[in-house]
């Protein structure tokens, strides 16, 4: 099978239609980012022919439909002997995931098979290759090809009989007169190397075995061993720590002493203690008295008091004399006499300013005359007045006018006395009024006073509590020097005591690991008598421990000794370095061992090993001499089957030889189970699954090249492609470059290789190169190729 074209539409990241040619293409890679649909490409060609696709597991498709679309449309051309088929498929998005309504297989416009069944029947008739077979010989995605290799018999029997066409007998006749000569030729391989085997004599084999089983049994001891080892040792440091603690306690205990003059300071301490007593009621005494003359002088008045209101008395007295005698009818009598007066001058005034006006009158043109002015208009004819002669006063005018200004000087006599009546009579009523209120006042102020003579008898007594009061305070004032002098000496020895009292604490802190008592009294002495018995008693404790413990320490240092010369003695004995950790010693001896064995059981079962190869490599030389002519004998199928594993091996190993330069091969025995040699490891068979990542993708790789060449040899299934999704990141620069060459070679050989992958430098290497790309409304495809000229990629409108 040969792709020709793809064309995909709503399909997993291509939401726009994709067309891409691969006509007379045989060697092109598919590169881009992770995730932008490089092998949704792939599993489109799958969907196509077995309307299934490989990532999602089972007959789910749901998936493969686009995001946001409803159906997802592939159409893909292929070309098998010489015979172009189209597989079209399509799936519909439904309510409960998708479902496939459209599917056909045609030939030009010629549809071989209509509907999902039967277009996957008719391609696998076309193919001659199954799903399952299909995605693990021509489509390799990733981490298949371990499937493969790790499949079981049955398995990988189906997909062999379906390979290689057993109805070909003239081909198997063939191919059993190669595998004679290929047995012969393993025989004879396996005997030169069986000549070369240094294999180990009984003696030896039972030497190196007892030597590990003896190894072995003292692995099995020595980590016990060696924790009692340890904790003896722990316990010898155990009582050694335990032995100096104790010496350290007993030295602590020693040092403490009682200060020399604790007795003085407790004596001393209760004197001034009485003397502050005594000092103490004295002042309580004094401070009492005190209280009781400043009790008495607060209830009584005090002296200012008295003395305002002796002085409210004297003025009430003086008051009262003064308001008696102030006389008001003097002033009232001469106020009245003043208003007579001032009315008769004011009478007199009024007629004689009558009397003016009438003679006024009476020389009217003389009083004209008078106001005449030169140059100025007359007041009678409006005439300027020329000239004013001189006119002379009427004497009966002036007399008149004379006795006017007299009375109007009596008027003004008469006017000041009476104001000065008026003034004089009203300061002596206000002066009367001040008094009367005063001595109202002063009536109120000593209303509920005592009287003169009490307050002078209160005057007394405070006068007499006064002197008393100052002389119990001078009295205090001594009592309470006499007080802070007993205090201050108290306080002086206090100092001593705190002092005695600091190296108590001092000393407790000391051994407080011992747990020293707490006194209940208060008093330093006490504690410090507590503190020295507790001393003796507890010394006499601490030292009977040390002797025990220094009894213990004996015991445990001999154990320890004892064991660790047991041990080293075991160890001696068997050749093992006597370096602690002892048990990491005696298990890298155990290993040394173990390998010694083992490569004596190695060599021994390499052996029987190439014996058996000789015996099963002349058995099938002389069986597929038989087989030729006897090709319909019973066992047919199962020995053909045994023989193309082993090719299949063989070639594998061929290009592992160039993958790995030597490191690997393959071998599979009568099972048809898979190992592997490592060549680097003295031949060691190992299982597959030991295998890291990139060991696996390069023997899986070789595998399965090795299967395409032969099945293309056998002319059965017509495998004309192989295509290989990822897988060649793990690969160092060096196996990527066999890789490159080996696909580059295939495709030399009429295979048509695709290469899925990020790893630029081998996407390089192909002819033809497609780069996919990651857009917003879905990916797109172009040709990169260096020779393009835009035909392989066709437009998505």
């Amino acid at each position: 099978m040969r792709p020709v074209r793809i064309r995909a539409e709503g399909f997993a990241a291509y939401r726009k239609p994709v067309d891409i040619d691969f006509t007379d293409v045989e060697f092109f890679s598919l590169s881009g980012p992770t995730g932008s649909g490089k092998s949704s490409l792939i599993d489109a060609m799958v969907f196509a022919l077995f309307g299934r696709v490989p990532r999602l597991g089972g007959n789910s498709v749901a998936p493969a439909i686009s995001v946001g679309m409803d159906a997802a449309k592939v159409a893909f051309d292929f070309e098998v002997d010489d015979v172009t088929y189209t597989a079209v498929r399509r799936a519909d998005r439904t309510g409960s995931g998708a479902s496939v309504k459209e599917a056909r297989l045609q030939i030009g416009e010629k549809v071989v098979a209509d509907g999902a069944a039967e277009v996957t029947d008719e391609v696998e008739s076309v193919l001659r290759l199954r799903f399952d077979d299909f995605i693990r010989t021509v489509v390799l995605p990733q981490g298949e090809f371990a499937r493969f290799l790790s499949a079981g018999k049955a398995e990988r029997q189906a997909l062999l009989r379906s390979l290689l066409g057993l109805d070909i007998y003239q081909e198997v006749r063939t191919l059993a007169r190669s595998r004679a000569e290929v047995a012969s030729e393993r025989a004879s391989i396996a005997s030169q190397s069986l000549a070369g085997l240094a294999v180990a004599t009984p003696e030896e084999a039972e030497e190196a075995e007892s030597r590990l089983e003896a190894l072995q049994d003292l692995d099995s001891k020595i980590a016990d061993e060696e924790r009692s080892l340890a904790e003896s040792e722990v316990a010898v440091d155990q009582v050694r720590g335990e032995l100096e603690s104790l010496a350290g306690a007993i030295k602590r205990l020693t040092a403490i002493e009682a200060p020399e003059d604790l007795a003085d300071i407790d004596r001393l301490t209760g004197e001034a203690r009485e003397a502050v007593g005594i000092a103490e009621a004295q002042v309580a005494k004094v401070t009492d008295e005190v209280a009781a003359i400043e009790d008495e002088l607060g209830q009584m008045l005090s002296l200012d008091r008295v003395n305002d209101l002796k002085s409210d008395f004297e003025e009430l007295t003086k008051v009262e004399a003064e308001l008696a005698g102030t006389d008001l009818s003097e002033a009232v009598s001469g106020l009245e006499a003043a208003e007579k007066g001032h009315e008769s001058a004011v009478a007199t005034l009024s007629s004689a300013r009558e009397r003016l006006d009438q003679t006024r009158v009476s020389h009217a043109a003389h009083a004209l005359a008078e106001t005449l002015v030169e140059g100025e208009p007359c007041p009678v004819c409006s005439q300027t007045v020329s000239t004013v002669g001189t006119l002379e006063t009427p004497a009966v005018l002036e007399q008149v006018e004379a006795e006017v200004a007299a009375a109007d000087s009596e008027v003004a006599t008469a006017r000041s006395n009476l104001d000065k009546a008026r003034d004089h009579h009203s300061r002596l009523e206000a002066v009367a009024g001040q008094l009367t209120e005063r001595v109202k006042a002063l009536k109120g102020r000593v209303a509920e006073a005592p009287a003169l003579d009490a307050l002078a008898k209160i005057e007394l007594r405070h006068t007499e509590l006064t002197k008393d009061l100052a002389g119990k305070r001078a009295a205090l004032g001594d009592a309470g020097d006499g007080l802070k002098a007993a205090q201050r000496r108290l306080e002086d020895l206090a100092d001593s005591a705190r002092q005695v009292e600091r190296r108590l604490t001092a000393a407790q802190l000391e051994v407080a690991d011992l747990n020293p008592p707490l006194s209940e009294s208060d008093d330093v002495v006490v504690k410090w008598k507590d503190l020295i018995l507790w001393r003796e008693e507890k010394s006499e404790e601490l030292n009977r421990s040390h002797g025990e413990a220094t009894k213990a320490l004996v015991e445990a240092e001999k154990t320890a000794t004892t064991l660790r010369v047991e041990i080293v003695a075991r160890l001696e004995k068997l050749g093992v370095e006597q370096v602690e950790p002892y048990s990491a010693r005696v298990a890298a001896a155990r290993e040394q061992a173990r390998q010694v064995v083992e490569q004596h059981k190695a060599a021994a079962a390499e052996k029987t090993r190439l014996e058996a190869e000789i015996k099963e490599a002349s058995e099938k030389a002389a069986v597929a001499e038989s087989l030729a002519g006897h090709l319909r004998s019973d066992g047919f199928e199962r020995w053909l089957m045994s023989g193309a594993i082993t090719e299949l091996v063989h070639g594998a190993n061929d290009i592992l030889d160039e993958l790995t330069a030597g490191g690997y091969s393959l071998h599979s025995d009568e099972s048809g189970s898979f190992s592997i040699v490592d060549h680097r490891n003295a031949d060691e068979l190992r299982p597959v699954a030991t295998l890291s990542g990139g060991e696996t993708f390069l023997v899986s790789l070789a595998l399965a090249l090795s299967l395409a060449e032969t099945l293309s040899a056998a002319g059965g299934a017509k495998l004309d492609t192989i295509i290989l999704d990822e897988g060649f990141g793990t690969l160092d620069d060096e196996s990527l470059e066999t890789v490159a060459s080996i696909l580059e070679e295939l495709s030399g050989e009429g295979l048509t290789v695709g290469v899925i992958t990020h790893v630029k430098e081998l996407a390089a290497r192909a002819p033809v190169r497609f780069e996919v790309s990651k857009e917003p409304d879905g990916s797109t495809v172009k040709d990169v190729s260096d020779d393009v000229d835009g035909s392989r990629v066709r437009s998505a409108s």
